[in-house]
């Protein structure tokens, strides 16, 4: 008999129960054991728990998502579906039972590995998230658990103790070696997949009364989490421009069993060290000296149980500390720009000093297009104007700057634009999907990108997502010849299928819209056929629409601007294909642009 099905749905089954263990499941922090859940006014924080779970997995909706879903890459055969695992109930007493065999195999498998396989078999990907969560926000049952739960009090800080460690340690052997036994009997029989929940049930016969009574008796799962644990560093890790007067490491020690513990600390470079022995949960600290300017730090921790006897656990840690002399930062024009209008009146940059000095500054510009400088000033941001630029001409601004002590140059360059080419950014650019029809995605997180995806009536689970940029063209001198008009949006990822070669198409917008507020249920109407038409890159690249009768029509043919809609709704249709785009308020070098070349002749 073939045993590749029975090892693949046993190999899901355990990522599925680690997974359990260890995730964040609806705001709801690791559950470690049984006996570390406290009871909040009357409510038995586990049973809400696994009720949410249940009525989760039981949904209908999300059944049906997820059955559509393809296999994580790498878990099983490609293409294949989660059929077996859904248009199933699953019931309180199966979930106790995985979540109890989850919770031991989460004590050999360590978060690491657990997490490595979730990138590696994209257990979690943002498509596949986002539509159950749609699922969740519109299902009042489930939105009330979800918030039930966070209002409880976790008693994750407070672990288990070993009450009886003999009889702990003796019902563990048991266990181990119950499961030994039937793993060997099912490897032995090569029992059908459709036999699990059977050979489950088994399991739970065999070890009889043991789990109950591993409870019963205060029994934690060994491992990991019984170990001292560091927390509340200072300075936190990675932090940069630490400030150069700090005096003392500190961090915090925690052994939930109430041990003592011991522990010593070194630094790279040597700026100080300390140890102790046997102390108790609390805040310590270890008196430094002798940090240097733009130095990276590291320090490392070597913690014991109990005294310096066994094999430490080492926790490292670095930091780096604040330049001695003044930073200058955040140029305007960005360093290297391209484009810069040559109407342009003033440059600007951020000038700072950590040890709070006040400083001197000077700006040149090469060709000499304007200067300045100051005296005594404080941290801030400082303007020069300018004049008299040209097109096609590559500008170099010097910018010193001192606290009379030390020195600090910068050299920043610009390219100024060409005669007649215009290039704008967007006034505004959000998308809107119809997975969430009342949500705008003008601000925050969902502001810094633009999503594309297809809608097909015929399955529910696709879902229509449209991107929208609009530019201001007053710039644009009145009545122009316009020769060309590109619009340039920048690809930069997709989710789970690479949409190289699908048709994505620009439209015109035909009524006014608001990126704060715009959603898909009061998206304003587009033009139903395109203005143009391209395809996805088969890299993270420019993706570029030609614009030029539309853009002429804005200008010089009296129709009004609202900027396009972008669409990806053409077939052939494929499942997980949504990619996205950076937006304006993405904050680095690609936003969209709106390139219009006009004859000056």
């Amino acid at each position: 008999m073939d045993k590749k099905p029975l090892i693949e749905v046993s190999i899901l089954a355990v990522v599925l129960l680690v997974l359990g263990s260890l995730t964040n499941v609806v705001g709801y922090q690791t559950v470690h054991s049984s006996n570390q859940l406290m009871v909040h006014d009357e409510v038995d924080q586990r049973e809400v728990l696994f009720q949410t779970i249940v009525d989760i997995a039981n949904n209908k909706e999300i059944q049906r998502i997820i059955s559509n879903s393809q296999t994580p890459t790498g878990l099983f055969k490609p293409d294949v579906k989660f059929q077996a695992f859904t248009h199933q109930t699953i019931t309180k007493n199966q979930l106790k039972r995985m979540y109890f065999i989850g919770s031991l195999l989460s004590k050999v498998i360590s978060t690491s590995r657990v997490q490595s396989m979730i990138r590696t078999h994209q257990l979690s990907n943002p498509g596949l998230i986002q539509r159950i969560n749609a699922v969740i926000e519109k299902n009042a049952t489930l939105q009330g658990e979800i918030t039930q739960l966070k209002n409880l009090d976790c008693g994750c800080g407070q672990a288990a103790t070993w009450g009886f460690p003999i009889i702990c340690t003796t019902l563990l052997v048991l266990m181990g070696v119950v499961v030994f036994f039937f793993l060997l009997l099912v490897l032995l029989l090569s029992p059908p997949p459709s036999a699990i929940d059977e050979l489950l049930d088994l399991l739970v016969l065999l070890l009889g009364p043991l789990p109950t009574l591993y409870q019963r008796f205060n029994c934690p799962v060994p491992g990991e989490n019984d170990f001292p644990v560091v927390s509340d560093i200072s300075p936190a890790d990675s932090e940069q421009n630490v400030l150069l007067n700090l005096t003392e490491l500190s961090f915090r020690l925690t052994d939930h069993e109430g041990d003592l513990m011991s522990y010593k600390v070194t630094t790279t470079p040597n700026i100080g060290k300390g140890s102790a022995k046997l102390v108790s949960n609390g805040t310590y600290t270890i008196p430094i000296q002798g940090i240097q300017p733009s130095t990276q730090c590291t320090w490392k921790i070597l913690l014991y149980e109990g005294n310096y006897i066994g094999i430490p656990r080492q926790k490292t840690f670095t930091f780096t500390t604040a330049p001695i002399a003044p930073v200058i930062s955040n140029p305007i024009p960005k360093h290297n720009a391209a484009y810069v209008p040559i109407v342009t009146s003033q440059m600007s940059f951020d000038l700072l000093d950590y040890q709070g000095d006040l400083m001197d500054w000077t700006v040149e510009t090469q060709p000499d297009i304007g200067s300045g400088s100051a005296n005594g000033v404080s941290n801030g941001r400082y303007t020069i104007a300018i004049n008299n630029l040209e097109y096609d001409t590559t500008y170099t601004w010097f910018v010193n700057a001192t606290d009379g002590n030390n020195w600090i140059n910068k050299k920043y360059f610009f390219t100024t634009t060409s005669e007649g080419l215009f290039v704008l950014e967007p006034v505004a650019d959000t998308y809107v999907s119809d997975l969430q029809p009342n949500q705008n995605f003008g601000g925050g997180w969902w502001g810094r990108r633009m999503e594309l995806s297809y809608d097909n009536a015929s399955y529910s689970y696709f879902y229509d997502s449209r991107a929208m940029v609009l530019f201001n063209l007053s710039s644009i001198p009145a009545n122009p010849t316009v020769i060309s008009a590109k619009l340039n949006i920048y690809y930069y990822d997709y989710d789970t299928i690479n949409p190289s070669g699908r048709e994505i198409t620009c439209h015109r917008i035909l009524e006014e819209w608001n990126e704060s507020n715009v959603t898909y249920n009061s998206m304003p109407d587009s033009d139903p056929v395109e203005c143009a038409s391209t395809n996805v890159p088969t890299y993270f690249t420019w993706v570029e629409w030609n614009v030029t009768s539309e853009v002429d029509d804005f200008i010089n043919g009296g129709f009004e601007n609202h900027g396009w809609m972008i669409r990806d709704y053409k077939n052939p249709v494929q499942y997980n294909c949504n990619h996205w785009y950076y937006s304006l308020d993405s904050n680095n070098d690609y936003p969209p642009r709106l390139f219009v070349w006009i004859n000056t002749l």
